[in-house]
């Protein structure tokens, strides 16, 4: 039998999955678009959930050494009054594992580090892909063609597998722009594994420490779908959220301008099926999201492991693919809609219904106890 395995994409989802592909005896060829591996990208949040997958990967004491423990996160207003508190340390004594920040460079070098019998191929764009009943044949721009057993499309929100299989599919515009960045701007709180986010009119600015000498940040600004101001200074940024309190001003001003991103925030209308023959959509190819739950990076780690188990388990890929929807197609979905419906919720503009929302926050029940909550982040493999 061919065990060989295409997997397209060389970003978290298809290092992950070439990991334990490997595991359950796969030989697999990642074939990347760009020319090396990404080293940007700024920082994410790793909640319990995704830890708890990296412990079945085997990397989780790696994975805390190359992050930050994130003890608390605080909802607050713009002027820094506090409206909801999550207390992580307590949360990871019940979920078993720890929510971290990291640096995604560190990640995408600790899973590639990792992979002992994967070759990743740079420069490859996928053209083509030709289906039989026994292989997937890939054709790519440079003339080169590969056969494997299956195919993965692990190549992002712009998967170019899903557009070769589903045609027809809908980037949903989320009527906001964010900017990311790392800063070497730190404090008590950040040294403490302390994360916020503040809320203003129509505007965010979050923070997570990744280290104990760098946070990353991110912000976001409700924006039309076809502005494009181009680069906008670090001077810019700062008067964008001048209404916001200290430390943000800060965290701005210790930011290199290169190390500055913007993107326009798009998620993935919930597809019908993420598989087509023996080709099989995986992270953001299948179920890209808006980064309100920080769930993206989270749910492309949970594919991996499952999608290998569920491989192990089964004697036919055809099987397998079947059981792998059925298994995450409904969590996945929850977690798409609740993280855009979350967006619309905190982008308000208003000033009357911003405070409405507020006053909700500081009312609603305590995290612990917030069953959606719960559901997202505690999940267990």
């Amino acid at each position: 039998m061919n065990k060989s395995v295409l997997i397209i994409g060389a970003g978290i989802s298809g290092l992950a999955c070439a990991l334990m592909l490997e595991k359950i005896g796969y030989t697999p060829v990642i074939y990347e678009k760009s020319n090396c591996l990404r080293n940007g990208g700024g920082g994410l949040t790793l909640w319990s959930n995704a830890t708890d997958a990296i412990q079945s990967m085997g990397l989780l004491e790696e994975i805390y050494q190359n992050s930050k423990i994130i003890s608390e996160s605080t909802i607050q207003t713009s002027s820094g009054k506090t409206l909801a508190k999550m207390p992580l340390n307590d949360l990871a004594t019940q979920y078993g594992t720890h929510t971290v920040g990291i640096l995604r460079a560190n990640l995408h070098h600790l899973l590639s580090s990792k992979l002992k019998q994967t070759e990743i191929k740079f420069g490859y764009e996928l053209v083509d892909l030709e289906k039989t009943n026994k292989e997937v044949i890939a054709r790519f721009a440079n003339g080169h063609v590969d056969t494997g057993e299956f195919l993965v499309g692990a190549d992002g929100s712009n998967s170019a597998v899903r557009k070769k299989i589903f045609p027809i599919n809908t980037l949903r515009f989320s009527g906001y722009e964010a900017w990311r960045g790392i800063s070497t701007y730190t404090n008590h709180n950040t040294k403490c594994g302390k994360a916020f986010e503040a809320w203003g009119n129509g505007r965010r600015f979050g923070v997570i420490p990744v280290s104990d000498s760098l946070v990353y940040w991110f912000a976001t600004r409700n924006t039309t779908e076809n502005r494009d101001e181009g680069e906008v200074s670090k001077e810019q940024l700062i008067d964008i959220f001048r209404e916001f309190a200290e430390p943000v001003p800060s965290i701005i001003k210790f930011t290199e301008e290169k190390d500055i991103t913007r993107k326009v925030i798009y998620d993935l209308k919930p597809l019908q099926n993420w598989s087509k023959g023996r080709v099989m959509l995986i992270g953001d190819a299948a179920h890209a999201t808006t980064p309100n739950l920080g769930q993206g990076a989270c749910m492309a780690l949970e594919d991996a492991v499952i999608l290998a188990q569920t491989l192990a388990e089964n004697k036919s890929v055809s099987q397998s693919f079947k059981i792998f929807e059925e298994t995450r197609m409904d969590r996945v979905k929850f977690i798409v809609n609740r993280s855009w419906l979350l967006g619309r919720f905190v982008q308000i503009e208003s000033k009357l219904f911003c405070e409405v929302r507020n006053i909700l926050v500081r009312l609603s029940p305590s995290i612990q106890r917030n069953s959606s909550f719960e559901r997202i982040i505690g999940h267990k493999i």
